[in-house]
């Protein structure tokens, strides 16, 4: 029963960080309709900013900021540039996978090369043990939970009560009349770019913080399970991520406590396929909708 619950904590500080990413994965995907596989590669080089801020001798919460800002701007010059480069020349949805794929495959090599291939260690204090009734977890992993509530509830309040959020799900129901009711497609599209890549480098950071650890490929191995958050929680829609990221944390954590951690990647992959077996027009939902990219 201890092991239990204490896997239950654990469960939920890696929902949370499954949570920040698939929320930013989630609103990308629903407004332009790329299924953005670069994303994975885009948390890494969040992830490294922060363990370069911690390398420097700055607090690393604050690489959270910087982090973020670094997923932000990478994110919004591949959108500016390479996707909407693309979609002018009349690419179509599977075609801008095959690009992001390489995007993806392009950045991991330009890290791995930089990197070395070597697994950097962080050494980031992660403060006292508190009780939480039966739970036990440290001060640093309840800030991680914490930032993941924080980030939702800013989602959700961004999106429900704010002239851009409002914007940006008119564009995502229908980006032709959101545009002919005056509506600056451009700008919004823009702004969710900057969004999901801030979510996406935070989320890299938060990763390190609570690992304590980065390689090259440590956004690419947890790309998986974002994307089946994502999915499973409907194309567009951050609670429905975040509830997903809620079951596949306790998922994957539970299946480490029980096999080893080796095994909770496996359950990540096999989740997603379940996840397409089940759902096989989640991929589809946003296509279906309407046929050309919104970039």
């Amino acid at each position: 029963m201890h092991l239990f619950l204490q896997t239950l904590g654990f469960g939920l500080v890696t929902a949370s960080i499954i949570a920040v990413a698939s929320m930013g994965f989630t609103i990308q995907f629903g407004l332009t309709n790329v299924l953005n596989l670069s994303f994975g590669s885009i948390m890494t080089v969040g992830a490294f900013i922060g363990y370069l801020i911690e390398q420097a001798g700055v607090n690393a919460w604050w690489g959270l900021l910087f982090g973020g800002l670094g997923g932000a701007v990478l994110t919004l010059l591949l959108g500016r540039t390479v996707f909407k480069l693309y979609a002018r020349r009349g690419t179509r949805l599977f075609e801008m996978v095959m690009v992001t794929l390489g995007l993806a495959l392009v950045i991991e090599y330009i890290v791995d090369a930089i990197s070395r291939a070597q697994l950097y260690s962080v050494s980031f204090p992660q403060g006292a043990s508190v009780n939480i009734g039966p739970i036990i977890l440290t001060v640093s992993q309840i800030i991680v939970i914490g930032i993941g509530i924080a980030i939702f509830l800013g989602l959700e309040g961004l999106l429900r009560h704010t002239r851009l959020g409002k914007a940006l799900r008119a564009m995502a129901l229908d980006p032709s009349l959101a545009r002919s009711c005056g509506i600056p497609t451009g700008r919004i599209v823009n702004a969710t770019w900057l969004l999901s890549g801030f979510l996406c480098g935070a989320a890299g950071v938060v990763y390190v913080i609570n690992a304590l650890s980065v390689t090259f490929s440590t956004g690419l191995d947890f790309l998986p399970t974002v994307l089946a958050a994502a999915i499973l929680g409907g194309v567009g829609s951050p609670r429905g991520a975040a509830l997903a990221s809620l079951a596949m944390g306790l998922v994957t954590a539970f299946v480490a406590a029980a096999g080893g951690s080796a095994y909770s990647t496996v359950a990540a992959f096999g989740i997603l396929v379940v996840v397409l077996l089940s759902k096989p027009s989640g991929l589809s939902t946003v296509a279906a909708r309407r046929v050309e990219l919104t970039l």
